[in-house]
């Protein structure tokens, strides 16, 4: 039973009666349904051979409410200040140094591995990779209202260090395959 199916859970068709699912029944469809769902997946960097400045995006997992995502940042590679209405992100650096900025360019936070910030819905932010190697920046995505109503908004015109983006997708445990064949515009998230 897939996740579309869950309407199966409350009527179940037996013939021609309807039976309703009650008790211990309901309950072990209910989570047979959301089983059918669970994947895994493996994050390895591409081998794309990024320029300086460029970044590429790998989408590990997700669902409608829910999203990680692992970027690369070459070093020098900035966003621009934007926000995101319907989008509370965590980020976490893996590796590297990475800066955060809010409005007005005050600094928020410098992180190393395992130090991060978080950026509640629609709260201004930017940042760049300060190291001097590649900076591998999780991001945890929650969208209250579902990720189709998410979306971005620059507040200010792109960084000069902002450059286009590639953007991956973590296979379960087959490590990653391109979700687009070129090179997507800047989009600096």
């Amino acid at each position: 039973m897939g996740l579309m199916e869950h309407e199966r859970i409350r009527v179940m068709t037996t013939g021609d009666e309807k039976t309703d699912l009650r008790g211990s029944e309901k309950k072990e469809a209910f989570h047979e349904a959301a089983e059918e769902n669970v994947h895994t997946f493996k994050f390895e960097t591409p081998d794309v051979g990024l320029e300086a400045g460029r970044k590429a995006h790998i989408k590990l997992a997700g669902t409608d409410n829910t999203r990680a995502t692992i970027q690369v940042l070459t070093p020098g590679n900035a966003n621009n200040l934007h926000y995101h209405p319907n989008m509370a992100l965590i980020w976490m650096v893996l590796k590297g140094h990475v800066r955060f900025y809010g409005p007005g360019g005050k600094i928020t936070g410098e992180f190393h591995a395992n130090e991060g910030i978080l950026q509640p819905e629609n709260s201004r932010y930017w940042f760049e990779n300060i190291g001097d190697e590649d900076a591998w920046l999780l991001q945890i995505a929650g969208f209250p209202k579902g990720a189709k109503a998410a979306r971005r908004i620059d507040v200010d015109p792109p960084h000069a260090k902002q450059v286009a983006s590639a953007h991956f997708t973590a296979e379960s445990g087959e490590g990653l395959a391109p979700s687009q064949a070129e090179v997507a515009g800047a989009e600096g998230r």
